[in-house]
């Protein structure tokens, strides 16, 4: 819980400041959220929730930044096209080159996938819109999109190098669908969740 409140005060005293305190507030929330997601602070372990688990550090992080950093729901036609090319050609590249393999999930278990996962969603994209993304506007929209798939590629190495190419052109789509919306958090989030949610529906993860 003192983790929790630490991320929101380093939140409130980051957001909407100027000058180098806040700065450096705002980027000791973003290091904190990204160890809370990587399970690097004592105490934040994993709740099991039916045959999958939620990621407690994680969901509390993503949830505090969330809070914090409100974003308002956008979303139009652009965000409506990207999201129908990511869906459709993610899944299927993975699946033409043998990756993932058809095999559908049973309803029960998608529903709980669904619940757990939305949680992680959540705590990621805040995390790569608002301390990746973000920042890296100052270098222009093409460089602020594709080093942010990048580096959400980057994130998922420990899945192998196929699986951080599909997160990288993943990531692609939902940093393009953040700036569709015209800066909407939770277009992206959306994006995301429906993404996975696919996969597991498909190939059973």
């Amino acid at each position: 819980m003192a983790t929790a409140v630490l991320l929101a005060a380093l939140l409130h005293a980051g957001r909407g400041r100027r000058g180098w305190p806040a700065a450096v507030a705002f980027g000791a929330a973003g290091a904190l959220l990204l160890a809370l997601g990587l399970s690097m602070v004592p105490g934040y372990g994993r709740l099991p929730w039916g045959i999958v688990s939620i990621n407690v550090g994680k969901a509390i992080g993503g949830l505090a930044a969330a809070a914090m950093l409100p974003s308002a729901w956008h979303w139009n036609r652009r965000c409506t096209a990207i999201a129908a090319l990511c869906l459709i050609a993610v899944p299927a590249l993975g699946w033409a080159i043998g990756y993932l393999q058809w095999a559908p999930a049973a309803l029960p278990a998608l529903a709980s996938f669904a619940v757990a996962n939305a949680f992680g969603t959540v705590a990621e994209e805040w995390f790569f819109r608002r301390w990746v993304q973000d920042p890296l506007q100052r270098f222009g929209a093409v460089a602020a999109v594709a080093g942010t798939a990048v580096l959400f590629g980057l994130a998922h190495a420990a899945m192998g190098p196929v699986f951080m190419l599909l997160a990288t052109l993943a990531g692609s789509a939902y940093a393009a669908v953040y700036r569709a919306s015209g800066g909407s958090v939770w277009a992206a989030v959306a994006l995301h969740l429906a993404l996975n949610v696919t996969r597991v529906a498909l190939f059973g993860g």
